[in-house]
C-alpha cells in the first residue's frame, strides 16, 4: 500500500472518529438539556395536557407499563419540542402527506378529523340503553339529534383521493333502531343542506353556531317550540378563534375564525347557571375568561362539566334533561325561552346514574344530542343510564 494510500485511509478514520465523538457529544448535550428543562404540564400550542414522569414500581416496570409511559414522556418534555415538531410537519408536508395525528389538511383552509368506526358491541350496548331508558319513562317526550362530523358532509373538501368511512351508514343503524322509541331530530338532512355555508369550523371538529342554529330550526318543529324565525340576533365575540384541530396537526395555526352568539329577542334573559359538581352558580351561558385562552370554544357555558343545572325565567312549565357532548355547549342558548329549567349531563364525566337525576328533578323532556365521533366511540352512556 502506497504513503499516500495510507495519509488517505488515516485521515479518513480520523473523519470518522471525529463525527462519532461529535453524535456522541450531541446526543449528550441535548440529554443534560432535556434533564435541565423544566417539566412543562401542558402545550398551549397542542391545546392538551403532556405527559409527566411516570413513577417506577415493580409492578410497571415488570409489565412494560412503565418503559411506555416514560417513553411518552420523554417525548412530549424533549427540549425545543415545538420547533422540531415545526420541522418534521414541514418535511412532511414537502413530501405530500396529507393527514398528520389523525387529521386530514384539506382544501379551502379546512382541517377533517378522520371518521371514527364505532364498536359494534359498544353500540349495541349504548342503543339499547337509550331504547330501554326511552320505554321505562315514556310519559316523557323523549328526542334525539345526532350531529354527523365536518369530513361526513363536507367531503369535497378532503384531500384528492381520500376516502372516508361511511358514517352516514351507521346513523342510518341508530335511526333505524331507536326513531320507533324516540323521536328523531334529522341533523344530517339540516346540514347536508347548508354545506356551502360556514357550518363547521375549519381549525375545529365543532360545528359553529350557524350551524347549530339550522339544526335548532328544524328541532323547534319536532320540540313543539313556539319558535319565530327572526327571533335571534347574531353578535361576533371573537375573530381570533384557532381550533383543536390546528393544534392537533400542527397545521393552520395562523388561521383565525369568528366565534359567535346568537341572543334570543324574546323573553327575559335572566337565568341561573349552576355547575353542580363545582359548586359554582353563574348568571350567564357563556364565560368570556375563556375568551383569552386558547380553546377559545370553552366561552360556551365555560367548557364541558359533569352536571349543569339552569333554571330560566320561561313562562313554559317544561322541563327538559340532555345528555350531551360538547356540541350542545352551543345549541342550549337556543332553548332557553322555551323551558323552565334544562339539565344538562355529560357520561364523559358524570360519575353518578341516571336515577339520582330523576330523583333530584322533574323533568318533560328528554334529549340526546351528540356528534357522530363523539357518539360511536363513547362508552359511557350506558353506565350512566344503567349505572354499569
Amino acid at each position: 500500500m502506497s504513503i499516500r494510500r495510507k495519509r488517505r485511509k488515516l485521515r479518513h478514520r480520523k473523519i470518522e472518529d471525529l463525527v462519532g465523538i461529535g453524535f456522541v457529544v450531541c446526543i449528550m448535550i441535548f440529554a443534560i438539556i432535556n434533564i435541565l428543562t423544566p417539566t412543562q404540564e401542558s402545550s398551549e400550542r397542542e391545546n392538551r395536557t403532556l405527559a409527566q414522569k411516570p413513577t417506577a414500581t415493580w409492578t410497571s416496570i415488570l409489565s412494560g407499563n412503565y418503559m411506555e409511559q416514560y417513553e411518552e414522556y420523554q417525548a412530549d418534555q424533549f427540549f425545543a419540542r415545538d420547533f422540531w415538531r415545526s420541522v418534521k410537519l414541514g418535511l412532511n408536508r414537502f413530501s405530500g402527506s396529507r393527514k398528520e395525528n389523525g387529521v386530514y389538511i384539506g382544501k379551502d383552509g379546512y382541517l377533517l378529523e378522520d371518521i371514527v368506526i364505532p364498536d359494534r358491541e359498544t353500540l349495541q350496548i349504548n342503543l339499547d340503553a337509550i331504547e330501554s331508558f326511552a320505554k321505562e319513562h315514556e310519559e316523557l317526550e323523549t328526542s334525539m339529534i345526532l350531529v354527523p362530523d365536518a369530513a361526513n358532509v363536507l367531503k369535497e373538501k378532503l384531500p384528492a383521493f381520500v376516502q372516508l368511512v361511511d358514517q352516514s351508514r351507521y346513523m342510518s343503524r341508530v335511526k333505524k333502531q331507536l326513531s320507533s322509541s324516540l323521536n328523531w331530530i334529522d341533523a344530517e338532512a339540516v346540514m347536508n343542506k347548508h354545506k356551502d355555508e360556514k357550518i363547521y369550523y375549519k381549525t375545529d371538529h365543532h360545528w359553529t353556531t350557524k350551524g347549530a342554529y339550522y339544526v335548532f330550526q328544524e328541532a323547534a318543529k319536532v320540540l313543539d317550540l313556539d319558535y319565530e324565525k327572526d327571533g335571534y340576533v347574531f353578535y361576533p365575540v371573537t375573530k381570533t378563534f384557532n381550533g383543536t384541530l390546528a393544534a392537533k396537526s400542527g397545521y393552520r395555526l395562523d388561521e383565525n375564525e369568528e366565534i359567535g352568539i346568537y341572543v334570543p329577542q324574546i323573553e327575559d334573559k335572566d337565568l341561573i347557571v349552576n355547575y353542580v359538581e363545582e359548586q359554582r352558580k353563574t348568571a350567564s351561558l357563556y364565560d368570556s375568561s375563556k375568551l383569552e385562552e386558547r380553546d377559545k370554544y370553552g366561552v360556551y357555558l365555560g367548557g364541558n362539566s359533569p352536571l349543569i343545572d339552569i333554571q330560566t325565567v320561561s313562562e313554559s312549565e317544561r322541563r327538559l334533561l340532555i345528555f350531551k357532548d360538547s356540541y350542545a355547549n352551543c345549541f342550549v342558548p337556543f332553548l332557553t325561552p322555551y323551558f323552565r329549567e334544562i339539565v344538562l349531563v355529560d357520561p364523559r364525566y358524570y360519575t353518578g346514574t341516571i336515577e339520582d337525576i330523576m330523583q333530584t328533578y322533574q323533568f318533560t323532556d328528554v334529549l340526546f344530542l351528540y356528534s357522530g365521533n363523539m357518539f360511536f366511540q363513547d362508552n359511557n352512556i350506558n353506565g350512566v343510564i344503567n349505572g354499569e
